[in-house]
């Protein structure tokens, strides 16, 4: 056997703990961020709470006793006590794929993916809209993506991914291993006859399904034990909680200005004492300190910098909004994470993350600041609109409708044209249907 030497250059994307806890503030809310700086309050000697401060503080420990929660970081990410440790479903998909080994590439796409997963579970945007976000080379495939969300799917809880309320069930049903008939008649409902389950249509089921009555019952039973919003497990449901704004944005003398919500924060300083703690100590309990000291600091630069980079995102966001500001949801411009990202010379997954659970007080109520992205729909008007000021409008016209006679979609269409608006009855579909509104002769009284 001959030994020989080779040399092998590789590239591995590697995190620093400084920058792993810069995304983790990033991408966590006000509340779950107070609680994470509870723990490093309670972990670290050198940091304290600034005064006039301790009311967040106590409100924060007192949120954390009654959820159970523990003070070790270990604990607190247990994915298998998520609901205990009051875990979000972000998070807890995070955890789940950092366990395995992605390339870069794979990474950036499934920062995407997760942040299209919406809090009940379901996968809400499209593979075309996904795709054309992703700003990697080569682009992402559907193959490619498909294969993603698959992992996804299947490194987390049942039905969590699924794009479709069938496809979550069906996921639910797949991993039950008995095959018998009732299971069969249950996965053929799912697939194929929801809306027959729905509208409790139980002698058409019976004759398309060619089942008894007594075996239908035991199926519909299955079904209705399933989760049709998996991703629920995870919300923090302590009556208690309540959205506080992380900005405001206020007019003052016709300009719109945007503020950080300092009441809101958190406060860490270094503590004064801090010179005292290394006197007449070995040196390598001197180093143990040292690394602590610097952890402190760390993590003060790293508050700061979230709420600079909250407050740029915010500004770039509110000077894209103006007409909404102006005139409300129903004139809210079109507009894509990647424009912002350009503006402000940032990644687009650090849009991403400062955008989701982060929430902004303006004059026509409290919206996550995610809400104000949307794609371009062209119309009439002068100007495009926002996919979402488009639905907003559909949404007031079926609010306004006569409930015994409802107007079908395509009366809507002909209603949006006479506003100026030029779109097609599947789009008008398309977005109902993402309403939750039921079709004209469901919504008949």
């Amino acid at each position: 056997m001959k030994l020989s030497y080779n040399l092998k250059l590789s590239q591995s994307l590697k995190l620093t703990p400084l920058l792993q806890q810069s995304l983790r503030f990033l991408q966590a809310s006000q509340a779950e961020l107070d609680q994470l700086l509870e723990e490093y309050l309670n972990d670290n000697i050198f940091l304290e709470q600034e005064e006039n401060y301790s009311h967040i503080r106590s409100s924060a420990k007192n949120k954390q006793n009654k959820n159970g929660l523990k003070g070790s970081a270990d604990e607190y990410y247990n994915i298998f006590e998520n609901q205990v440790k009051n875990e979000t479903l972000k998070e807890y998909l995070i955890d789940n794929l950092s366990i395995f080994s992605f390339s870069e590439r794979q990474q950036i796409i499934f920062s995407f993916l997760i942040d299209a997963i919406n809090d009940e579970g379901y996968l809400t945007e499209t593979y075309q809209s996904l795709i054309s976000d992703i700003n990697v080379e080569p682009k992402v495939e559907i193959k490619e993506l498909e294969g993603l969300i698959k992992h996804i799917q299947n490194s987390s809880f049942p039905g969590i991914g699924a794009r479709d309320l069938s496809e979550c069930l069906y996921s639910q049903l797949n991993i039950i291993e008995n095959k018998n008939e009732i299971i069969k008649i249950s996965k053929s409902i799912v697939i194929n006859h929801l809306n027959l389950l729905a509208n409790r249509n139980y002698e058409d089921l019976i004759k398309k399904l060619s089942c008894s009555r007594d075996n239908l019952d035991k199926a519909i039973e299955i079904i209705t034990a399933l989760n049709p919003k998996p991703g629920n497990a995870f919300k923090k449901n302590d009556i208690n909680d309540y959205i506080k704004p992380d900005v405001t944005v206020v007019n003052e003398n016709g300009k719109w200005e945007v503020y950080v919500n300092e009441d809101e924060l958190f406060r860490l300083r270094i503590t004064n004492e801090h010179e005292n703690y290394f006197k007449d100590l070995p040196s390598d309990a001197v180093k143990v300190l040292k690394e602590k000291f610097q952890e402190a600091k760390w993590l003060i630069k790293n508050l700061q910098e979230r709420s600079i980079t909250i407050l740029r995102v915010s500004r770039a966001i509110m000077n894209h909004q103006k007409d909404f500001l102006q005139k409300g949801e129903l004139y809210l411009g079109p507009l894509i994470l990647k424009e912002i990202a350009e503006e402000l010379e940032l990644h687009e997954s650090t849009i991403s993350r400062v955008t989701s659970n982060k929430f902004i007080l303006t004059p026509h109520g409290i919206y996550e600041l995610k809400h104000f992205f949307g794609t371009k729909i062209k119309s009439g008007l002068r100007k495009e609109l926002s996919s979402k000021a488009i639905s907003g409008r559909i949404k007031d016209i079926i609010i306004d409708e006569n409930s015994l006679k409802p107007f079908s979609d395509e009366k809507i269409v002909l209603m949006l044209k006479e506003q100026g608006i030029n779109i097609a009855r599947r789009t008008v579909a398309k977005y109902r249907s993402k309403l939750k509104i039921l079709p004209s002769n469901q919504r008949k009284n």
